[in-house]
């Protein structure tokens, strides 16, 4: 027959006890909206962020490729595309990627470029005593609407316009889950603060999250190079802005990384401490 001391030991064991069973579901929910609210943090970081496009494409050679098509369609004026520099044409990819992020359509303004040119030419007309004054009214501002429409027509393809639609989309639809499993987040830490087991549930949940988390990220890695390859001209872009995505993505899984550990670490500090 048990003591009472005996069986006041018991109760307070039970009473200590963490029940798990019944937290399952929550964990798996927890885990879900984790995983979810990390890839389109991600996502919002690289491919779907102003930024990070800005600077993939100012340091590849897709910016090259959007340079041949802005000489071409210089080349029907018979303008020489060395008027172009490279603060020139860093600021045409910084327009264009602006204007694709706003759903906009494509508009390339070489007015500075021209206008450079109509300087060299009024330098070199005054050796013979002519300036371009005399020409007739507004031709300069006809020859500068030629140029971007001739060069703007060449960048204004379908598949662009395909990008852009289906960039709108993706943005949309990556904020909306960014939003919501956030939200959802913030109110399971709630949940579990008032149910006493904030701990002993999101140990689990950040660590199964940041594996889940990671595994997309290494798997999306290796996938868009793949995907690129049968586009040869973007080969070499998507290799770059993989890497780069996955740089990026290592910083925000490290900062989960680092609260799955505290939460672990608490939770060992505190069965210590009993």
């Amino acid at each position: 027959m048990q003591t009472r001391s005996k069986l006041r030991t018991q109760a307070t064991k039970v009473t200590t006890e963490e029940p798990t069973g019944h937290h399952c579901g929550f964990r798996v929910l927890g885990i879900l909206l984790l995983t979810l609210f990390m890839v389109s943090l991600v996502l919002n970081r690289t491919f779907l962020n102003q930024r990070f496009v800005t600077r993939e494409m100012t340091s590849s050679t897709l910016e090259n490729q959007l340079l041949d098509e802005v000489d071409s369609g210089m080349a029907q004026y018979g303008l020489p595309s060395k008027m172009l520099t490279k603060h020139d044409t860093d600021h045409i990819v910084r327009t264009v990627v602006r204007q694709a992020f706003a759903g906009e359509q494509l508009k390339v303004n070489l007015q500075p470029v021209t206008n450079q040119l109509a300087g060299q030419a009024d330098s070199e007309l005054s050796q013979f005593g002519i300036s371009t004054s005399l020409l007739p009214a507004g031709s300069t501002a006809a020859i500068t609407d030629s140029v971007n429409s001739a060069v703007n027509s060449r960048i204004n393809t379908p598949q662009v316009t395909a990008v852009i639609n289906g960039l709108q989309v993706a943005k949309t639809i990556t904020n909306v889950v960014w939003v919501v499993s956030g939200l959802g987040v913030i109110i399971m830490i709630g949940w579990a603060l008032l149910g006493h087991h904030l701990l002993t549930s999101f140990s689990w949940i950040t660590t199964v999250a940041l594996l889940f988390s990671g595994l997309l990220v290494a798997v999306a890695g290796r996938l868009i190079p793949q995907l690129a390859q049968a586009a040869p001209d973007f080969s070499a872009f998507a290799v770059q802005c993989a890497t780069d995505f996955q740089k990026v993505a290592t910083g925000w899984l490290g900062l989960l990384a680092i609260v799955a550990v505290i939460c672990w670490g608490l939770r060992l500090i505190r069965s210590l401490w009993r």
